[in-house]
């Protein structure tokens, strides 16, 4: 007691700070992304304590939290609506999450787009609560419901990147929009098939038996760190990863084996190794998955684009290709990647993007069988569906109006000529497009956002193409991060009080709160630094049970290429591809 009040004493001579605004949105922003509930601030030991700390400073009310979180949402929501004026065309990233005992769902919307300067636009429409069924038609209205809030037509939408839910899918298709199926949830599909197969389930089993034990037993764990770092042993220690995080088994299976020594090493591990043929057996299924894995870790950068995902496949087709098919997971990769290869094949969305991309566009050994002259008529058919932009001033009066067709022959068939030329622009655009990339194809490392900045007005329709499908990332991480970084709020029996609006504004205050951390310390370290893994706050299952998939932090600087070079052909060089300054 004597503390408590020689401590509030010294603090009562300090002098009042000028402004409290910068307290009280952290505070907020601390029961925003946490299980506290808004009647904490009546707790008279935390009014203590804050009085303690500075008596000069009041504590918000609960009904002043929901004022904040209202304002706060109303301006950002009328500053995306002043970035989203001149956009013309998006895409939209949609996931969804349901609690643990699916009595809650949360579906987060991100929009992607380019401006008129070529530069990629990422944009948070929200985490939004959906209280009633997550059919096709409630997450439609929900999605519509966004879109509308900042003021985007339906219209302007060209289609959605998420898993392969099937009332995400059915949503989109109802609104005759394109659908793209994630990359690294489509090769983690992959990878937990061919986990499955008898021989290697049996392994895993044995690894997770030792995963477990180490996230049960915090000396087990501190003991078993202390011996790889003493044998010099780099990675994450087999922890349990998520089960739905993306490629898990395959990351646990690699650090059990790049630990392999700690564990034969120490006297109480000895019922955690693995005979000779089962380690040979983990051995082969890390070498024939690593290159899934690492397919899957440059989706889940920010810096990805679309237009490599054909080439992502090619290149793992190829690899799983070239090794024994007599081997019963080499057989197994080799079909589930050649099935979804030939899906993707048929998704016009990755075709556009594909050929949109200079890097790629008509590079062999990417289309598999299908030839770029049908993918040239598919861009000859959507170019012709709209104008190309005018080149002229805004100050130039608008183009007479037509004549009727049928005033004349003469005119008819002077308009028919027209319309023919116009006809052929595209495909003019196509020829000098092909002819460019084959002569000087841009380096594999280089944007290709700058490579139509340049020639835009040299491919006026092409660079509209180009404008609708690149701006689309490699996955949806986006989304995923967002569940993973909001952490215990949905979790909290707390929040089932709570009107739904005003979960949602805790929803988007929480993610942009937690956006703002991320991009402060991306600024402070220079990059983008990889979570611990190996920290002791891995096994606290309680970051899990809001997230259904722990991702990566992102990494906005490199992407690995895949490995073909310039020409298309198969190669093994990793070059980093340098996303534009803004």
């Amino acid at each position: 007691m004597k503390l408590f009040q020689r401590a509030s004493r010294k603090s009562s001579s300090r002098k009042p700070a000028s402004s409290y605004s910068a307290a009280n949105d952290a505070f907020i922003l601390s029961i925003c992304t946490s299980n506290v509930s808004f009647r904490f601030v009546k707790n008279e030991f935390f009014k203590k304590f804050v009085r303690i700390l500075d008596p000069n400073y009041k504590l918000i009310s609960p009904d002043a939290i929901r004022r904040k979180l209202i304002e706060n949402v109303g301006d950002y929501k009328r500053k995306i609506k002043v970035e989203l004026r001149d956009m013309i065309k998006c895409f939209i990233s949609l996931d969804g999450w349901d609690g643990k005992n699916e009595n809650t769902s949360i579906y987060a919307v991100y929009l992607y787009f380019l401006d008129s300067n070529f530069e990629r636009k990422k944009i948070l429409l929200g985490l939004r609560q959906l209280e009633k069924k997550g059919t096709a038609n409630n997450i439609g209205d929900l999605t519509l419901e966004m879109l509308k809030e900042y003021d985007v037509d339906i219209s302007k939408v060209i289609g959605g990147l998420t898993d392969a839910g099937s009332n995400i899918k059915s949503f989109l298709e109802k609104n005759d929009l394109f659908h793209v199926h994630c990359l690294a949830h489509s090769l983690a599909l992959i990878l937990k098939n061919a986990s499955e197969m008898p021989s290697i389930a049996r392994v895993l089993t044995k690894v997770n038996r030792l995963a477990s034990h180490l996230s049960r037993s915090k000396s087990d764990r501190t003991t078993f760190r202390e011996r790889s770092i003493a044998l010099k042993l780099e990675g994450r220690i087999p922890l349990p990863f998520c089960v739905t995080r993306w490629g898990g088994c395959c990351l646990l299976a690699k650090s059990y084996l790049a630990h392999y020594q700690s564990i034969s090493s120490l006297s109480n591990f000895q019922c955690y190794l693995l005979d000779a043929s089962e380690k040979k057996t983990l051995e082969n299924f890390v070498e024939y998955t690593n290159p899934y894995i690492e397919s899957i870790a440059q989706a889940e950068t920010d810096s990805s684009f679309a237009s490599s995902l054909l080439v992502q496949y090619a290149s793992l087709h190829h690899f799983i290709s070239a090794q024994d098919q007599r081997n019963h997971l080499v057989h197994c990769l080799s079909i589930e990647t050649l099935e979804r290869y030939t899906k993707y094949l048929e998704n016009d969305v990755c075709l556009f993007a594909t050929y949109a991309d200079p890097r790629y566009a008509y590079m062999t050994n990417v289309l598999n069988t299908l030839k770029w002259e049908a993918v040239e008529e598919m861009v000859e058919l959507y170019c012709e569906s709209f104008r190309a932009p005018s080149c002229q001033p805004a100050t130039t009066p608008p183009p007479p109006k037509k004549m009727k067709l049928a005033e004349s022959n003469f005119l008819r068939f002077v308009e028919a000529q027209t319309e023919s030329v116009n006809s052929g622009s595209t495909k003019k655009e196509i020829v000098e497009y092909e002819s460019l990339i084959q002569s000087a194809r841009p380096p594999i490392q280089s944007c290709p956002l700058n490579f139509w900045l340049t020639h835009s007005t040299r491919f006026p329709k092409l660079s509209i193409l180009a404008s609708h499908f690149l701006s689309i990332p490699l996955s949806s991480a986006q989304v995923e991060r967002l569940f993973s970084r909001c952490g215990e709020l949905m979790s909290s029996s707390r929040r089932n009080r709570l009107k739904s609006i005003t979960v949602n504004d805790m929803l988007l205050n929480a993610a942009l709160g937690q956006m703002s951390l991320q991009e402060k310390k991306e600024d402070e370290d220079g990059s983008v630094s990889e979570s611990d893994d190996d920290s002791e706050e891995e096994s606290d299952s309680s970051a899990d049970d809001f997230n259904g998939q722990t991702v990566p932090p992102s990494d906005s600087h490199s992407q690995t290429v895949p490995p073909f070079d310039s020409n298309g052909q198969a190669g093994s060089s990793t070059v980093p591809i340098i996303e534009p300054t803004n």
